[in-house]
């Protein structure tokens, strides 16, 4: 199995946008995922000096859902009150730039929309792109903090949020923590999967 660290992706599922973020982590497992209205916070449960490892992960808008390994899920949810979704992806990522951690990790983003538009954005050391996406039925494309680039997954069926954080914690992928899932079903539809790791 691959480990790709933080992996996001954003689809399409019986017509239904989706998203969802997989935490993976070799340094710091001990985390929770703590919902509060229309955000979902990454709690580390470490004690470490390292600023990273606790952030907002996702925000729901009337019209959008943001999700992202990092603080700059607040800062995009903002700027999209006032710019388009492609421009607060590069505005923001372009500002905030990789993580100056020891890794100098990337940080990644998406946003789907409530009429089916989808966007993910890289900003890592060597790297950096925004791609507007044509969300494609029982699909998701995907990208990840290391060793994934940007690829496209058929994604397995689910009927609700909180079976679709399950399929998410099923990728193949190493060193899995937890996983969120969000829908637009009508409104918004989230759910949080913890991993039975030891």
């Amino acid at each position: 199995m691959t480990y790709t660290g933080r992996t996001l992706g954003v689809g399409l599922m019986r017509g239904k946008p989706f998203a969802f973020y997989l935490l993976c982590s070799r340094s710091f497992p001990r985390r929770r995922a703590i919902v509060r209205e229309n955000a979902v916070y990454i709690e580390n449960l470490t004690k470490t000096d390292n600023p990273y490892v606790s952030y907002p992960v996702v925000r729901l808008l009337s019209e959008y859902a943001v999700v992202t390994n990092g603080l700059q899920t607040d800062f995009i949810a903002q700027a999209l009150e006032w710019e388009s979704p492609k421009k607060a992806l590069i505005h923001v990522l372009d500002a905030l730039d990789y993580e100056r951690d020891e890794y100098s990790t990337p940080r990644i983003a998406g946003i789907i929309g409530t009429d089916g538009k989808g966007w993910l954005g890289f900003a890592g050391k060597e790297e950096f792109w925004v791609r507007e996406l044509e969300l494609r039925e029982g699909k998701a494309f995907v990208t990840a903090t290391y060793n994934l680039g940007f690829t496209e997954l058929e994604f397995p069926a689910f009927e609700s949020a909180e079976e679709l954080a399950r399929k998410a914690l099923e990728l193949p992928f190493e060193k899995k923590v937890l996983a969120i899932g969000v829908m637009s079903d009508k409104k918004w539809k989230l759910a949080y999967a913890i991993s039975n790791r030891p």
